[in-house]
C-alpha cells in the first residue's frame, strides 16, 4: 500500500509522462496534528509568550485574552503563524482542509488578506490563517 505522498508523486509522474507541463498541475498536502485529549493523555501546557527571535518592526499585535503584545514581523506568514509562535491557543483547521475555523474577533485595527478567502467572514471578524496587519491590531485571542 502506498502512502498519500507516493500516490501524488505517481500521479505527477503520470501527468508529466502524458505531456502535461509541471507548471500546469499543483498539489497541496494536509496532515493531522496529534489528538488533544485533556485528562486522557498527558499534554504540556505552554504559557503564551513573546515570539522567539528578534522582535519585528511592524505594527503592534495584541492578543487581548492572552495579555501578549508584540510587534509584527514579516517573518510570520500570517497572524495565525504569529499566534502559534507565541503559544497562544488558536482554533484552526485550514491545514487539514476545513476553512473558517480560525475566525477571530477583530477588536480593533486593520488587516489585509495575504490570500483572499473564497468567502469573507462576517463584519468584525477575520480569518487569522491568511491575514496580516496593515496597522496596529487587537485580536480576541
Amino acid at each position: 500500500m502506498c502512502g498519500p505522498t507516493a500516490f501524488m508523486d505517481d500521479i505527477g509522474g503520470f501527468l508529466r509522462d502524458h505531456g502535461l507541463p509541471p507548471e500546469r498541475f499543483h498539489t497541496e498536502q494536509f496532515s493531522a496534528l496529534p489528538a488533544i485529549n485533556p485528562g486522557v493523555t498527558p499534554t504540556a501546557v505552554a504559557r503564551p509568550h513573546q515570539p522567539p527571535g528578534p522582535p519585528g518592526s511592524g505594527p503592534l499585535i495584541t492578543f487581548s485574552r492572552s495579555g501578549i503584545t508584540t510587534p509584527w514581523s514579516p517573518a510570520h506568514a500570517s497572524l495565525l503563524d504569529l499566534a502559534e509562535a507565541c503559544d497562544i491557543p488558536t482554533r484552526w483547521s485550514c491545514r487539514t482542509g476545513v476553512c473558517h475555523t480560525c475566525i477571530t474577533h477583530l477588536v480593533s485595527g486593520d488587516i489585509t488578506y495575504t490570500t483572499p478567502p473564497l468567502e469573507l467572514p462576517e463584519a468584525g471578524t477575520i480569518l487569522v490563517c491568511c491575514s496580516a496587519p496593515t496597522a496596529e491590531v487587537v485580536l480576541d485571542l
